[in-house]
């Protein structure tokens, strides 16, 4: 249960702001914890109740995507690397969450990848971004544009 902070602020944080942090935290620790699943589990319970214009809307790929990840990839039918970002990002999730997500499909993030520290520094510091927004960020950071996310994610590629 989160601890009530009474202090006026702490690290700089007002107390509605705090409140803000320390709720997401709870989730997220949360979510961390029950997310030792297999990625057709855990996708599934990611979109759990989402219809496919939902998805689409808030992802900006096929719509048909959201069946194919639930359904289709696995460790051994991997899908694009930028498609689970465009997921993580349009879901909000946590970097500790989309590490494992990927790690379900036996994918690390590599701190000597541009695209990969990108792609860190955007569940890091970037999450309430939209993928528009982000694929802004992306290009601003220099990396390529098959690397971005939502629509730029649909061409056939697989894990590099």
């Amino acid at each position: 249960m989160p601890k009530v902070i009474k202090e006026p602020s702490i690290a700089d944080y007002d107390y509605s702001e705090w409140v803000k942090l320390e709720q997401q935290f709870y989730k997220d620790f949360e979510n961390s914890t029950k997310y030792n699943k297999s990625f057709n589990e855990m996708i599934s319970e990611i979109l759990e109740g989402e219809s496919y214009t939902s998805f689409a809307e808030k992802t900006e790929l096929n719509a048909n995507m959201l069946y194919r990840l639930k359904k289709v990839v696995d460790i051994s039918t991997p899908t694009q690397r930028s498609t689970v970002m465009t997921v993580c990002i349009a879901y909000k999730l946590d970097l500790m969450l989309s590490q494992a997500l990927f790690s379900s499909l036996g994918v690390e993030f590599s701190r000597f990848n541009k695209r990969d520290y990108a792609y860190t520094f955007l569940l890091t510091h970037c999450r309430d971004k939209s993928v528009s927004q982000c694929n802004e960020i992306l290009k601003a950071l220099g990396i390529e544009k098959k690397y971005w996310l939502g629509s730029y994610a649909r061409s056939r590629r697989v894990y590099k």
